[in-house]
């Protein structure tokens, strides 16, 4: 609806008054509906069992393998110099316990991303399901209070897991159950049924007194054949 209002309006000449009229001026009364500027964020997906995908290997033509270490026991400044003067990139899979005892260690390092491994090592087939529970989404909290993001990836202490534990990595928000088909510990590359390391591989090593000879004697074995270690999160996401 709109309705009118009056101006005046009076034209000055050398001073003096000329011309003072009245006119009409339309004023839109309308009312213009209200527009609601409130975002709607969509809601998480929930993970379920089924989409979580357990992997041993990484499909990949790049040159590249993976170094993961688990459980977290053992850290050094030897060990810590060595990472980090080399710029190996590294995906830990260190047990809460060991991650908050070396909080401070592992902060440090620049090249390395946390996982889960669990709370504190249980045989994840054998406990109950709120253990379970504990295990998996408890230590996921705590690699966040240690690096400010949560965990992408589980792996299972020993490789041991079953359907609950897949359902349990699913609710706990994770859609990776990473495994491994290379074993370095000890100065010993282990490689079942092969001669040499290949793109994709994912090496599982520890955090052992012995840790940095057994790494550098995989990184010598990982330049003879023509690869470079890179981080899972640059191709599993």
């Amino acid at each position: 609806m709109a309705t009118t209002a009056e101006c005046s309006t009076t034209v000055l000449a050398q001073g003096v008054p000329v011309d003072t009229t009245a006119t009409t001026v339309p004023v839109d009364t309308t009312t213009v509906p209200q527009v609601s500027t409130t975002v709607v964020k969509p809601k998480p997906k929930v993970l379920k069992g089924k989409d979580v995908k357990v992997v041993y290997k990484v499909k990949t033509t790049d040159p590249v393998v993976f170094i993961t270490i688990d459980d977290g026991s053992t850290v050094t400044p030897s060990l810590a110099k060595y990472l980090d003067r080399n710029k190996i990139p590294v995906t830990t899979f260190a047990v809460s316990v060991m991650l908050w005892k070396h909080r401070e260690w592992f902060r440090d390092r620049k090249y390395m991303t946390f996982e889960n491994h669990t709370w504190n090592h249980a045989h994840m087939t054998l406990v109950s399901a709120a253990q379970r529970k504990h295990e998996v989404c408890g230590a996921s909290q705590v690699a966040r209070n240690v690096a400010k993001e949560s965990p992408m990836y589980f792996r299972p202490p020993g490789g041991s897991f079953n359907s609950k534990v897949i359902d349990t990595v699913a609710k706990c928000g994770m859609k990776y159950l990473v495994m491994w088909n290379v074993e370095a510990d000890g100065g010993v590359v282990r490689m079942a049924g092969r001669g040499k390391l290949g793109p994709g591989d994912i090496i599982l090593m520890h955090y052992l007194p012995s840790l940095e000879r057994s790494l550098v004697h995989l990184m010598e074995q990982i330049k003879r054949n023509g690869l470079r270690p890179a981080l899972l999160r640059d191709y599993l996401t």
